[in-house]
């Protein structure tokens, strides 16, 4: 019998070290509570480098689409070397007039605005400034036993399938409500929202553009 109750005793230390080194290895969300009670929920750092470099694929790969579909749809009867010439000549062209372009632009901007850093939304930023604009309501209920907890878990999943938004968590009598992001304009405002309920088709009814108070974040 002691025999057995210690291979039991062992067996239930190993999966306990097991699990605990299991939720060590998972990005941890955090939230922070600000002074007007409203609770901001940051994803980590490893998502949002990951959700940035997976956009950056989808346009690329898009990109190329809309290439290949336009090279399809321009067939001429000259022969195939004539039209690889004509295409060589026309991207040089088009590709010098693109940089010069942007040259042009670049020195314009130098001349009127200095350089500022690019703004990548990490945990490591504190409020530069507070304005007018734009979020998406996610959740409101006003259930005073189970609304709170509801809206921390929606926000908490949506961090970590957006972690380029932040989630906002406020009380306003008799409610519970998540907004989600700071959006200057309605229509990043609008792009955001697309993109959030091509993930959450049974939440997209209650899903709405508000205008807020939003923050301009900047690293510490």
């Amino acid at each position: 019998m002691l025999r057995k109750l210690h291979i039991r005793a062992l067996c239930l230390c190993m999966m306990l070290i097991v699990a605990m080194a299991a939720s060590a290895q998972q990005p941890q969300i955090t939230e922070r509570l600000n002074r007007n009670g409203q609770v901001t929920v940051d994803a980590p750092k490893e998502l949002v480098k990951r959700n940035n470099a997976d956009l950056g694929k989808q346009q690329s790969s898009s990109s190329n689409k809309k290439v290949k579909e336009k090279d399809k749809k321009n067939v001429d009867p000259k022969s195939d070397e004539e039209k690889l010439n004509e295409l060589d000549e026309d991207t040089t062209k088009d590709s010098k007039k693109d940089e010069d372009k942007k040259k042009d632009e670049e020195k314009k901007k130098e001349e009127v605005t200095p350089k500022k850093p690019k703004r990548t939304h990490t945990s490591q930023q504190t409020i530069e400034s507070r304005g007018v604009g734009f979020r998406i309501q996610a959740y409101t209920d006003n259930n005073p036993r189970t609304a709170k907890a509801a809206a921390q878990r929606r926000a908490r999943d949506i961090a970590m399938k957006f972690p380029q938004y932040r989630s906002y968590i406020s009380y306003k009598a008799p409610a519970w409500r998540l907004r989600i992001g700071d959006f200057k304009t309605q229509r990043e405002a609008q792009a955001a929202l697309q993109r959030i309920k091509s993930v959450y088709p049974k939440f997209a009814r209650e899903m709405v553009i508000v205008r807020d108070r939003i923050n301009v974040w900047s690293n510490d």
